[in-house]
């Protein structure tokens, strides 16, 4: 009996070596889910998904609204590279009910942990990184069962987007570019169980995305905005070049509309503001044609407006422990020390001890109160070879300005994944 058990089991589970993945009888059915992007992707240099890319999914009764007692709330599934999307572990995997209910899927880009009552709360002041600012929702896959384990999800971009090309009329270079967009709104909530957004009405200034050679910029926007009354400001070499172009002949006067990228071709003029063509083209996502208006912004001798965290008016270490959840922000302070362990009671001031994966930074020169400081991820790199403690005790008490994101980090306000850093000058 026993040979006879063995080679029932091989039948079962050999087909499973040959080709996708089987449930044996009586267990339960995977959902097997995969996403489509309806346009581009908002990543400077991305049109599609990247590995590790985390979307939020929601398994519902069919017809049901979403609500607390959605069969599944809120799983991580990563992207793999293989066009799938995987549970971020077991306990994030969403299965099909056994007795083959009916069920509707939602999902949301990018994965927050945490929301309440459904809503994706929105900030869109600092643009360093346009993946996390990149709303992105899907409700299509509706009436399925575990008869068809397949969740193909296709996603609609919420925002809207400009994208500028940038070059100045000599063909000079320009370093250390910033561009900012006045009197936006920046704030507002998605509810995920309608699709709908919610704007706030109170407006300020923006600091877009800019990539690193200073020819491309771009801002994730509210739709419905109406960029009549505002202004583009480009700051190029710390403020020693400003130039300024209104939007009011630019930009239609009616809103910005969702899902659509708007495109301009600025040139940095030393003289005067040329409208080239009055007229913009609007479109989709779902296109990359580089159709676009011409502008020429002129040089001013104003004083640009300031945005906190910008590398022209980077945060303190006090502002940047208030004001965690913003990523590619400048933060600048003093290395006042470093760590031996995986918290922020383990600062220490001894070089010779501390780690070489992390440094502490605080507004004042030799301060030691662990409330006042700030941990900073050093990763391997050219960051950790310039900056850690352990091979380079000289660093001690050097002002410093850091490019990264404040996140938690040894268990307490910090700075992770940095990106660029300066020594300062008293």
């Amino acid at each position: 009996m026993k040979w006879r058990f063995f080679v029932l089991m091989m039948g079962l589970l050999l087909p499973a070596c040959e080709g996708e993945e089987i449930n044996p009888p009586g267990a339960r059915t995977a959902i097997r889910l995969t996403a489509e992007i309806e346009g581009v992707r908002t990543r400077l240099s991305a049109s599609s998904w990247e590995k590790g890319d985390a979307i939020g999914v929601y398994m519902k009764k069919a017809g049901s609204p979403l609500d607390a007692g959605a069969l599944a709330s809120n799983m991580q599934y990563l992207y793999n590279e293989s066009n799938l999307f995987h549970p971020k572990d077991q306990q994030n995997a969403i299965y099909f009910p056994y007795n083959n209910q009916l069920v509707d899927f939602i999902g949301y880009y990018p994965y927050k942990g945490e929301m309440t009552d459904f809503q994706f709360p929105l900030n869109l002041t600092i643009q360093g990184d346009q993946g996390a600012l990149d709303l992105m929702y899907a409700d299509n896959v509706v009436n399925r069962d575990s008869t068809n384990r397949n969740v193909d999800m296709s996603f609609t971009h919420q925002l809207s987007k400009l994208w500028m090309e940038i070059n100045h009329y000599r063909g000079l270079e320009l370093e250390n570019l910033s561009l900012i967009i006045t009197d936006v709104p920046t704030t507002g909530s998605f509810d995920l169980t309608t699709g709908t957004l919610s704007v706030d009405m109170a407006k300020t200034n923006v600091a877009c995305c800019v990539n690193k050679d200073c020819t491309v910029a771009e801002a994730i926007l509210m739709p419905g905005t109406n960029l009549a009354g505002s202004d583009m400001w480009f700051i190029a070499d710390e403020g020693a070049q400003v130039y300024k172009v209104s939007l009011a002949e630019l930009v239609p006067s009616d809103i910005l509309a969702k899902s659509t990228q708007y495109n301009f071709r600025v040139t940095l003029h030393s003289d005067e503001v040329e409208i080239v063509d009055n007229k913009i083209t609007i479109k989709p996502w779902y296109t990359t044609t580089p159709d676009s208006i011409e502008m020429i912004a002129e040089r001013t001798p104003e004083d640009p407006p300031a945005i906190r965290g910008s590398f022209e008016n980077p945060y303190t270490v006090a502002e940047a422990i208030i004001n965690q959840g913003y990523s590619g922000v400048w933060v600048k302070g003093y290395i006042v020390g470093g760590f031996t362990g995986t918290s922020v009671g383990s600062f220490t001031t001894d070089t010779s001890t501390a780690k070489n994966s992390c440094i502490a930074i605080a507004d004042t020169q030799y301060e030691t109160e662990i409330a006042n400081i700030m941990a900073v991820e050093l990763p391997s790199g050219s960051i950790r070879d310039d900056l850690n403690l352990a091979d380079n005790p000289g660093n001690m008490h050097k002002r410093v300005m850091i490019k990264g994101d404040l996140t938690t980090y040894y268990s307490a306000p910090g700075i992770k994944n940095p990106k660029q850093h300066q020594f300062l000058t008293e």
